[in-house]
């Protein structure tokens, strides 16, 4: 179970306007420089002699450059510093001035010395993934980079801007809850997303304004009764998967591993029912009650839903809870693949 912990906890840090340090003058202090390019940062380099590249990148004026050997004053007003100069002994003064300063420090190529660790960046401003192996797997982190970068539109950005325009708005209108996520969820892939990853940000922002107008209705409670499959969490359908990240409510029996449960949004409630509980007619209630409140609710079955819960169906018809069945991996398919054929 230790094995699936993060030894790192992803976060973002805000620069824009605030000074990072790099101190070094060659090709890894101008990795970090042109990282920090795409950001608002306030960049302050420091080294006695700079790489020809590096001379080229200081000249557009957002970099103060203190042309002579690391001092621990160089540290102050920055929060956050990169040691870069390829030796770590020089490396490691840097990363001790810093934490004296209580300033996250990463030293490049030296795990052990790092506060934190620069992850593999995909830069659709202002979306940003980050991709990370805590050092285990730089070229790794990498490659999945390569393969999100073709996945997002460059125009992503601007869909997300958009969006972010129409925050207030939206927050005003639409009281929290369903009826809010349904805005947008169709805001981010309908015809809005469609017209502004298509450059056409003018037509975009009046469908954006056309179905904020249309959005205010009656919140509708709905329930799914979901196959969890055989219980591992990659046998998840991915119907599944997408109606875990809607779900208001996450109802589950105890069979269902702890992993599956976790793929819900974060904020959503989380109620664990036994099958004895279920029995004596506890659940029924339980999706009768959430739905009957406007909440959208996931039940996650670890048997067959279409077999199992008809007691549950019978109470949603009575009580007029529009609800679906959505079916699981079945264990006796999945066990009647070799075990080869399962590892490969």
């Amino acid at each position: 179970m230790a094995a699936e912990r993060l030894s790192v906890f992803p976060a973002f840090h805000k620069v824009s306007g605030r000074m990072v340090v790099v101190v070094g003058g060659g090709a890894a202090a101008l990795a970090k420089v042109r990282l920090l390019l795409e950001t608002d940062a306030t960049i302050r380099l420091v080294a006695e002699a700079l790489s020809g590249e590096l001379q080229d990148v200081i000249g557009d004026g957002r970099i103060e450059h203190r042309a002579r050997p690391f001092l621990c004053e160089d540290i102050d007003g920055a929060v956050l510093a990169f040691a870069a100069s390829g030796d770590r002994e020089a490396d490691g003064l840097v990363v001790a001035a810093a934490r004296k300063k209580a300033v996250p420090v990463n030293s490049v190529d030296s795990p052990d010395l790092c506060d934190f660790y620069t992850p593999a960046i995909v830069n659709r401003a202002p979306v940003a993934v980050a991709i990370s192996s805590a050092g285990a797997g730089p070229v790794l982190a990498q490659k999945l980079r390569a393969r999100i970068e073709a996945l997002l539109p460059m125009e992503l950005g601007a869909l997300a801007s958009l969006g972010s325009s129409f925050r207030r708005a939206a927050e005003r209108v639409l009281p929290k809850g369903q009826r809010r996520r349904t805005f947008w969820a169709s805001f981010f892939e309908g015809r809005v997303a469609d017209m502004a990853l298509a450059g056409r940000i003018g037509e975009a922002r009046r469908l954006a304004a056309r179905l904020l107008s249309e959005a205010d209705g009656v919140d509708q409670g709905f329930v799914w009764l979901v196959g969890a499959g055989p219980g591992e969490a990659d046998l998840l359908t991915l119907r599944a998967q997408r109606l875990l990240q809607e779900a208001d409510v996450i109802v589950h029996d105890a069979l269902v591993p702890a992993a599956v449960v976790a793929m819900g949004r974060r904020d959503a409630k989380r109620i664990g029912i036994g099958e004895q509980r279920a029995a004596r007619g506890e659940l029924a209630s339980v999706l009768v009650r959430e739905a009957a409140s406007g909440q959208r609710v996931v039940y996650l079955d670890a048997g067959d839903p279409f077999k199992r819960r008809g007691a549950e169906i019978a109470a949603l018809e009575a009580a007029a809870i529009p609800f679906d069945l959505v079916p699981g991996v079945s264990a006796p398919n999945f066990a009647a693949v070799p075990l080869d054929v399962r590892a490969a």
